[in-house]
């Protein structure tokens, strides 16, 4: 049996919880056993509670309580005595590794993207080289899609023969069972054309720029809504540039992954400045959706000339405006587009493969372990 510990930064409604709970449900119950450590979020923890696993509370982002933190992770590892530590997000990456190392147990990271443009020079410099000594003492970084890994390489934050990539996977058949959210429960109308964004309001994902695209979209096409679905500490804000431009965006917060909200969209977008493999366009285009997003990292993994249209990031507002008006005038080629996407999900980004790769790093990871503490 594997003992795998999944320590996470965050917990709340986002891709790395979601790669959790995927891993808890779907690896092997006859060689695994997986257990969890991050904040408290209520949704989470049920989640997790419903597969007979209980979250250990710890708040993996508090560097003042550093020394505290740590001692209080060495003793879950070894308590646990798990066989592998898998860590996701950079407080969990930062705590995780180090507690692993010192407790002779092997560490996996997972980046779900590499965020670190927003920092000062100096936080850029501090950032990388701490990675980069923790990519040392990591046995196996998980990028989560190729252009991810390319700049993880390029960056020092991930070695050579030390590195895989993992893509995202959805579950299709899990995502087909969910009942429609209607347009009505969002206070949409029939005839609306609405444009669809799942995703934390966080700088990173560039919501103003969808909001201030909405009104040269609606020159054209005065039925469009922008409907963007989450929360975060960029949502006050959003919501109330929205109101100074007088556009229609329905901001209802986050929905739970019980119910279908791309069935209320007529098209996905997203304006992100960097992803690691985002999930809400992969579900959008297994929904059927064509999609429009900038050309970054991340998007042009997922988005190709057959399933949607990427804009480059320095054509800001208008740019997006442009792409979205012009699959919104051509329902054709939106559905062409929504069909092919699906079928791409279900070809490359499937839940059984990230299951079954992901495995193999910890059988990997875990033997490691077993000739490190015999030697």
């Amino acid at each position: 049996m594997i003992r795998v510990l999944q320590l996470l930064t965050s917990t709340a409604l986002g891709g790395g919880p979601r790669q959790v709970l995927h891993l808890v449900r779907h690896l092997p119950a006859s060689e695994f056993r997986v257990s969890a450590a991050g904040p408290r979020d209520a949704r989470f923890a049920t989640e997790l509670r419903a597969m007979r696993v209980e979250l250990a509370e710890v708040a993996l982002d508090a560097l003042g309580t550093f020394p505290l933190m740590l001692r209080r992770l060495t003793r879950l590892i070894r308590e646990t005595r798990v066989d592998v530590v898998h860590t996701h997000g950079k407080g969990a990456g930062l705590y995780g590794r180090v507690a692993a190392r010192l407790t002779g147990v092997p560490s996996v990271h997972t980046f779900h993207g590499i965020h670190y443009e927003s920092y000062s020079r100096a936080g850029r410099l501090v950032y990388l080289a701490l990675e980069r000594a923790l990519a040392r003492s990591t046995h196996t970084v998980i990028n989560v899609s190729t252009t991810q890994d390319a700049e993880a390489r390029r960056l020092g934050v991930a070695r050579p023969g030390h590195s895989v990539v993992v893509v995202n996977g959805i579950d299709v058949a899990e995502l087909d069972a969910r009942p429609a959210l209607e347009r009505a429960a969002l206070a949409l109308k029939a005839d609306d054309q609405v444009l669809g964004c799942v995703a934390r309001f966080d700088p990173v994902k560039q919501h103003e720029a969808l909001v201030r695209a909405l009104p040269l979209v609606a020159k054209q096409h005065p039925k469009a809504v922008l409907l963007l679905v989450g929360e975060g500490p960029e949502k006050e804000r959003v919501d109330r540039l929205a109101a100074e431009l007088d556009v229609r965006v329905v901001s209802p917060g986050a929905i739970g992954w019980e119910a279908n909200v791309y069935s209320s969209c007529d098209l996905y977008v997203s304006a992100s400045s960097k992803e690691g493999l985002p999930l809400a366009p992969l579900e959008a285009m297994a929904s059927g959706l064509a999609v429009v997003a900038t050309n970054v990292p991340g998007h042009r993994d997922v988005v190709d000339r057959d399933t949607g249209l990427l804009v480059p990031p320095d054509a800001g507002a208008p740019g997006l405006a442009a792409a979205i008006a012009s699959l919104l005038g051509d329902p054709e080629r939106r559905r062409r587009m929504g069909q092919a996407g699906r079928a791409r999900v279900l070809k490359e980004f499937t839940l059984q493969s990230m299951i079954e790769k992901t495995a193999a790093v910890y059988r990997t990871a875990a033997a490691s372990g077993k000739v490190t503490r015999r030697s």
